[in-house]
């Protein structure tokens, strides 16, 4: 039927939006199958099962009805062999039950009623499922079971006994279970393995016994008991207990299901769910306000990777011409990636994605040009149009990373603009008198500051307008992104930031490339604007002005080598500098500390930044209890803690403790266990602040797995508690 794979330990983000690829795992990722076809997303239908779809409803005329005949017969013979009380088993099919009916009745839109009329002529010769009918409820539904039926029904369209190993193992993938699938399985095989998956996880059904009291089913008092005084779920309510009895454990709490809820990192992760779920932060703010997660694209896997995974947004393209002459990022082709990023770049994540050229090496003008032909031929109007050719303040609503969704920014050198404000003046019938309007263009930075057409301007500055040629004279003394005041008439006061225009006498940058720039590159520290990015080398941060109070005006980019030897310290100083672009090598280092400062905020990619002035947090300590359920939950053996930025972590056999961090700091833990006499390793990174209290699950990925797409995570068994 299957088989353990203990080399397939590839973690992934977000199992509802994964683009997984099908067959047998193996240590480089998933294979397509013997027919070549792309294996689903976790709980989506394959290509095959989608083509069978019109075919299901001809099939029978009830689908509803084949859908339950297709998983009840074997599940009543699975419960009926477990080696549990009567009592016990009754309540494991009243979860199951609830959740059949709550699944069939989303899915094929049906009354409750109806569902539990079918389900009981269905089940006449299953007494143990048929007789809980009669203790179901509406809504009512345990979170693993309802997440295998409506896998099992999404690739099962036909609604067979049977399904091919392919379509299995994305049910499997559901719940994270990381057994290899070489053959058809059954709905009743497939609730075997999630039975044994979820009694790997020993230290859990021993939590389950202790907090109740030793006995087969958990009450809801004794659930509030578990979830106040050991999960610190200070402020549920009695009614918050009964609803998580009901919707999350379908209406009984038995040791299967609460080590499969309290063992996984899809329901009980260590990490605040409400802060990586959704975006939950003011996005609205300006640019210069957020962090912004970075990966390096040198081939089509950074691509596929990258776009798969919204946590980086900012993609760095080292541009160079291959031996055919073609336009590439290391090995991988400029059009490919901007195909990738036109047609699948804001699938996860609608804020917008920079694609930053590396100020490590600027490409000739003619590669230049080539670069701003090609981007612009292929994503068009998705580009946004850079604030220093409109003349934005940083104040402008239109400068922030909500206002741009679904754009792409470049972040480039620039030639030199030339001042631009935007109108048409013409001279009064003497001098001294000032000028009139006669015509205003939208959208530029006069129109930008309210000046409309035939208005009367008397002063610039402090200065009375002599005529249009004194005017000019004034005007060409500005510089791009200075504010200036002009009065009209009647005495009120405009402020007009000056914008540029690409000054095509400047060769030193390509004209069609400093015309679509939206961040300017710079290695100037001073009098910058708030589009500027100062490139600053990673050594020389901290001796630096570069702060968190001088970077909410400009932007900053430090590159950092990941195999440097204090690559701790030199990420710590950008983080505490509070530098927006901290490009990091593709490393496991620099890829293992992205991902866990990326985890907040819904992992959309930005983060935005916080004062770490005055604040403190107490100090965190956890027991990892058991390493991942892939090496049957074995101890831990040894590993390694660091903190990126402020504070210092401890490890004391399994013990870790945490102190003296904040808001910026990001943890990576690396753990070794041992099974069958081999060694596995696996790592955590996550943000101290985010980490909750009691029996928790912590994400993590295999070591050397960091860009394995799609990479799959693997839950570590914690207790969190006082340092």
């Amino acid at each position: 039927m299957g088989c353990f794979n203990s080399k397939a330990v590839a973690g992934k983000e977000k199992p509802a939006k994964d683009t997984k690829k099908s067959g047998k795992d193996t240590k480089t990722g998933a294979k397509k199958n013997a027919s070549g076809e792309p294996k689903p997303q976790n709980n989506e239908p394959t290509a095959s099962v989608i083509e069978q779809k019109k075919d299901a409803d001809t099939k029978s005329g009830n689908p509803q009805e084949s859908f339950l005949l297709s998983v009840l017969e074997g599940t009543e013979h699975f419960f009926s062999t477990l080696p549990d009380s009567d009592a016990m088993k009754q309540v494991i099919a009243l979860t199951f039950v609830n959740s059949s009916i709550e699944v069939t009745r989303t899915k094929f839109r049906i009354k409750f009623e109806a569902v539990k009329e079918i389900l009981a002529t269905l089940t006449k010769k299953m007494p143990l499922l048929n007789g809980c009918l009669s203790k179901t409820e509406e809504r009512s539904m345990d979170d693993g079971f309802s997440r295998i039926l409506l896998a099992w029904a999404n690739n099962n369209s036909t609604f067979e006994k049977k399904i091919s190993a392919q379509a299995g193992q994305a049910v499997l993938d559901v719940l994270y279970i990381r057994y290899t699938l070489n053959d058809q399985v059954s709905f009743e095989e497939i609730l075997k393995l999630h039975f044994r998956w979820v009694s790997v996880n020993q230290a859990a059904l021993e939590v389950f016994s202790k907090f109740s009291e030793g006995k087969d089913v958990m009450t809801p008092d004794q659930l509030g008991k578990f979830l106040r005084e050991t999960q610190r779920v200070d402020d549920i309510t009695d009614r918050h207990i009964t609803e998580k009895y009901k919707y999350r454990f379908g209406g009984g709490v038995h040791r299967y299901n609460f080590a499969s809820y309290t063992g996984s990192v899809l329901t009980n992760n260590v990490i605040d769910p409400s802060c990586t779920s959704d975006v939950w932060q003011d996005m609205t703010q300006s640019f210069t306000h957020y962090l912004i997660g970075c990966t390096r694209i040198n081939s089509e896997a950074d691509v596929n990777r990258a776009i798969s995974e919204s946590t980086c947004r900012a993609f760095v393209v080292d541009l160079k011409k291959n031996k055919n002459g073609q336009l590439c990022t290391g090995t991988c082709p400029l059009l490919t990636l901007l195909d990738n990023i036109k047609k699948n770049g804001f699938t996860h994540s609608t804020y917008p994605i920079v694609i930053f050229l590396s100020p490590a090496s600027a490409p000739p003008v003619d590669v230049q040009d080539e670069a701003a032909k090609l981007i612009v031929d292929t994503l068009g109007t998705m580009l946004a149009k850079g604030m220093m050719f409109e003349g934005a303040a940083i104040s402008d609503p239109k400068f922030s990373p909500g206002a741009l969704r679904k754009k792409v920014l470049i972040a480039s050198f620039q030639g030199e603009l030339k001042p631009f404000v935007g109108f048409l003046v013409a001279d009064m019938n003497k001098d001294g008198l000032g000028v009139r309007v006669t015509d205003i263009v939208e959208g530029t930075p006069a129109a930008k500051g309210g000046v409309i057409k035939d208005d009367w301007l008397t002063h610039i500055g402090d200065q009375p307008i002599k005529n249009k040629a004194h005017l000019r004279e004034c005007l060409a003394k500005l510089k791009v992104g200075q504010e200036v005041k002009v009065k009209r008439e009647n005495m009120d006061e405009l402020t007009i930031v000056v914008g540029g225009t690409v000054d095509p006498q400047d060769k030193s940058v390509s004209s069609a490339l400093s015309g679509i720039v939206f961040f300017r590159l710079t290695k100037n520290l001073q009098d910058n604007k708030p589009w500027d990015t100062v490139c600053v080398d990673a050594a020389k941060v901290k001796s630096s002005s570069l702060n968190r109070t001088s970077l909410a005006g400009y932007f900053a980019h430090v590159s950092i080598n990941g195999s440097a030897s204090n690559v701790q310290e030199l990420i710590g100083d950008a983080l505490n500098a509070g530098i927006q672009f901290i490009d990091g090598d593709l490393s496991e280092t620099c890829l293992a500390f992205n991902r866990g400062r990326f985890y907040n905020n819904g992992r959309c990619g930005y983060l935005l930044k916080t004062s770490l002035e005055g604040e403190k947090y107490p100090d965190l300590g956890f027991d990892v209890i058991c390493g991942p359920r892939a090496v049957g939950c074995s101890p831990m053996t040894g590993g390694t803690v660091k903190v990126f930025g402020t504070g210092s972590a401890r490890l004391s056999g399994t013990r870790v403790s945490v102190s003296g961090y904040n808001e910026s700091s990001v943890v990576v833990l690396e753990m070794t266990c041992e099974q069958n006499g081999e060694e596995h390793t696996f790592i955590a990174s996550f943000s101290p602040t985010l980490i909750r209290q009691g029996y928790r699950a912590l994400p993590c990925i295999a070591q050397d797995e960091e860009k394995v797409v799609p990479r799959r995570i693997h839950g570590v068994y914690l207790l969190v508690n006082s340092a």
